[in-house]
Formats: structure tokens, sequence, C-alpha cells
């Protein structure tokens, strides 16, 4: 049994949200839970209509949105859906079937661009970052068991890099396991920021964390002309 938890905001302009509806059905076994943030496009009609369970919040961050599913989850296995990444179904049934043999992992990660800088981004996300040092994105579509999820205090309360620190708490508990199963990302930020400045301000970003700066600062020049995932009020006095 498993419960699929996916964080919102804003959605529609990328098209994902409704592909994910289109491909995550409830049944007796598999609960769709969609947490959002406050969406003022269309996205809350979408979530309606496919009649998945809808939990509506004013929480800024992705972090707490999820934190807030898991903690309304009815099921074992806690699936993390990034609201741009789908899931090929195959992944989804396997997940739901073998999730007594699974403490945590995370599915292969894959763009929807096949651009090849985007191409060795996934490979270095699959296989070093993800297999060798056990740490996963979001956009890999994080799962574990609701227990551990709350054991390790569930998702810290930061508004970037929340993956990379729940992924150091969950290695504690018990080795990661991705699954070969695909996990299709949307390329939208790198193709609206541009492929080599978007890559060159993540390895930025890697540095910044690791240098323990402002989470909310981070997050800030991460989402600035997008807002995927956080809405920041700009405050004239900090220009």
């Amino acid at each position: 049994m498993l419960t699929i938890i996916i964080p919102t905001l804003n959605e529609s302009k990328s098209g994902y949200l409704k592909k994910l509806l289109e491909a995550y059905k409830p049944t007796e076994k598999i609960e769709v839970i969609c947490v959002d943030g406050g969406s003022l496009d269309s996205t809350l009609e979408l979530i309606k209509e496919a009649g998945v369970r809808l939990i509506e919040t004013r929480l800024a961050s992705r972090a707490a949105r999820l934190n807030a599913g898991i903690q309304e989850a009815k099921y074992e296995m806690v699936l993390l859906n990034h609201p741009r990444s789908l899931i090929e179904i195959a992944g989804i049934n396997a997940l739901s079937k073998a999730n007594k043999d699974l403490s945590w992992g995370a599915f292969t990660h894959r763009f929807d661009n096949s651009h090849p800088l985007l191409g060795f981004t996934s490979w270095y996300s699959n296989h070093i970052r993800g297999d060798k040092r056990g740490i996963y994105y979001l956009d890999h579509c994080i799962f574990a068991k609701k227990q551990i999820l709350l054991e390790v205090g569930l998702l810290p309360a930061i508004d970037i890099f929340e993956d990379t620190e729940l992924c150091l708490r969950l290695n504690k508990k018990a080795k990661g396991i991705r699954l070969p199963y695909i996990s299709e990302t949307s390329a939208i930020r790198f193709e609206t920021g541009g492929l080599y400045s978007q890559a060159i301000k993540n390895q930025y970003l890697k540095w910044l964390y690791y240098f323990n700066r402002s989470d909310k600062k981070m997050n800030s020049m991460y989402e600035k002309g997008l807002e995927l995932n956080t809405e920041y009020k700009i405050n004239k006095k900090q220009k």
C-alpha cells in the first residue's frame, strides 16, 4: 500500500501536474494527496477535478507541505513526488507491491530534454551522488516508510536542499535503494534560465550550501524568475 504526496504551488505553467493526476489514479491500495501552498492559478481546479485528496495550506516551503502530507498519510510507504516529475506506472506498481522489502530510496532520474548536458547531469545524479553517496534530490521522487520519516524528524524546515538533508538523515537508518524505473523530470528550469547558466548556478548553490549560507537567500536565488517551489515577497528596503 502506498501514499503519494505531491506538493503543489501554481503548477499549471509546467503542464506536469495534469500528467501526474491523469497517471496516478487512487485505488484501494494507492492514496494520492496534493498539499497546496496557496496556488492562484488553475492548480486547485485540476486537483479537484482529478478527485484526489487535497490539503490546502499557506505553508511557504515545499518541505513544510511535504511534512503536512506525510503526517496525514494513511499507508506505510510514502512517496514524495516532485510536482514536475512523472514516474512510469510500472514503478508505482512495483513500489506499492514491494514496500515491505524497502526502507527508503528513490527512482532513476531522467530529464524530458535529451541535451547531452542534461543527460550527464542525470547520470551523475543517479550513479555518483545517488548510488555512491546516497543523496537523491526530490526530482528522483524519494520514497520511505512513514515510520522512518517520523523517526528522523521528517524533512528539515529549510527552503532548499531539504532533500539532501533528508537523505543524510535516512542514511543513518539504512542504505537507500535506487529503483530502475524512470522518474522523468521537466527541464523547465534549464530551458528558461539557459542550460549552461542554470548548471553553473546549481553548482554555485551547492558551494553555498556546503558553507552553510542562508537557505532563504539560496532559494531566492534559485527561484528567481520562475518561483516554481516557493514565492518570496520582496521587501523594497532589502533590494
